[in-house]
């Protein structure tokens, strides 16, 4: 073989290098977007009113962190840029999330919201890795934390690992969701309970809460019969499949989110992590399509077209469902070298 043949069979398969272009792509339009964001006006995310309620808490008593009147005023101390209390903007996530972030109060809230963004990344990464290693406790500790910040996003994880037979996860995380949920209770009082219900009946109208849900169906039977569908196959896929870790957590997610009726469109940004999840155990060809057309709906949320995302996620139930077949009966992406040296020629 030619110096130049043995050099051009070094080269990466096209897939790859296509699939490395794509992504690196999207992940550098995605950084940008943000970057652009955080400098242009640091104070208008979620994080804001993490931080709001922090400071209401640590000021006047955490009974007092779903009250309207006082996120306004502590929300107007960052004016000009101060975005309105409104149903939109106002604090509905359980009172841990306050806690957290009592830390924070003491840096600046710019320099507060790019250490959350990092120390959130890591934290669902610990969540993952703490599973494959088989440390249920600490597995099961995370997984309440992350409950009790993000609900919408992984309320049936735990029910698909008990449906896949990891019953001790569960049992963990079981126990550290009761005490903070006994915690939160004595910490709000009743006064902080009524808020919290006020709170989140103000928030309920408001349909820019449910862009990534079926509610473009009407939030009706219709819908609400698509999200338990979705949520059930998940599960019953997540059993079906039990043998595959990275599976069963993928489902967990997905199924949580596809069966939500509250997500946002900074929500979607979970997807990154089963899929990175599944692309380690060397997925089929169609696996690999799929989530290259997930890029391309995440991208059409950036100018507000919602729908393909929540069509390819419940197609991505199905797709997590049916990859071991898809894997048994497509061969795995192989170099182009790799065809051509076993093809011989006739002699």
């Amino acid at each position: 073989m030619t110096r130049a043949g043995a050099a051009k069979n070094r080269l990466p398969p096209l897939w790859l290098s296509a699939a490395a272009i794509t992504a690196a792509i999207t992940a550098a339009f995605g950084v940008a977007r943000w970057v652009e964001h955080f400098v242009s006006n640091p104070y208008e995310e979620d994080f804001r009113l993490n931080y709001v309620a922090a400071q209401i808490g640590l000021s006047h008593g955490w009974s007092h962190i779903y009250d309207l009147d006082l996120e306004r005023q502590f929300t107007a101390r960052f004016a000009p840029v101060g975005v309105a209390i409104d149903s939109y903007h106002n604090y509905v996530t359980p009172p841990l999330l306050a806690w957290l972030l009592a830390p924070f109060t003491l840096i600046p809230l710019p320099a507060g919201l790019l250490v959350w963004t990092f120390l959130s990344l890591a934290a669902l990464v610990a969540a993952w890795w703490l599973l494959e290693r088989e440390r249920w406790a600490p597995a099961g500790a995370v997984m309440a934390l992350a409950m009790f910040i993000k609900p919408q996003l992984l309320l049936l994880l735990p029910v698909a690992l008990l449906a896949s037979g990891r019953w001790r996860p569960v049992v963990y995380f079981a126990l550290a969701s009761a005490i903070l949920g006994v915690i939160s209770l004595i910490s709000l009082g009743q006064h902080g309970v009524d808020s919290y219900f006020s709170s989140v009946n103000f928030t309920r109208g408001n349909p820019i809460h449910s862009v990534l849900t079926f509610t473009w169906f009407g939030r009706g039977p219709v819908a609400t019969g698509m999200e338990l569908t979705a949520g059930l196959v998940a599960l019953a896929l997540a059993w079906y499949r039990r043998d595959r870790m990275d599976l069963v957590f993928a489902l967990g997610i997905v199924g949580s989110t596809a069966s939500a009726f509250y997500l946002h469109e900074y929500d979607a940004a979970v997807f990154v992590l089963p899929a990175w999840i599944v692309l380690r155990s060397r997925p089929s060809v169609p696996q690999r399509a799929w989530l290259l057309i997930g890029v391309v709906a995440a991208q059409l949320i950036a100018i507000g077209v919602f729908r393909p995302m929540v069509l390819w996620e419940a197609g991505w139930i199905g797709m997590l469902g049916a990859e071991p077949w898809l894997a048994g009966q497509l061969p795995k992406m192989r170099p182009l070298g790799y065809y051509r040296s076993a093809i011989k020629p006739a002699r």
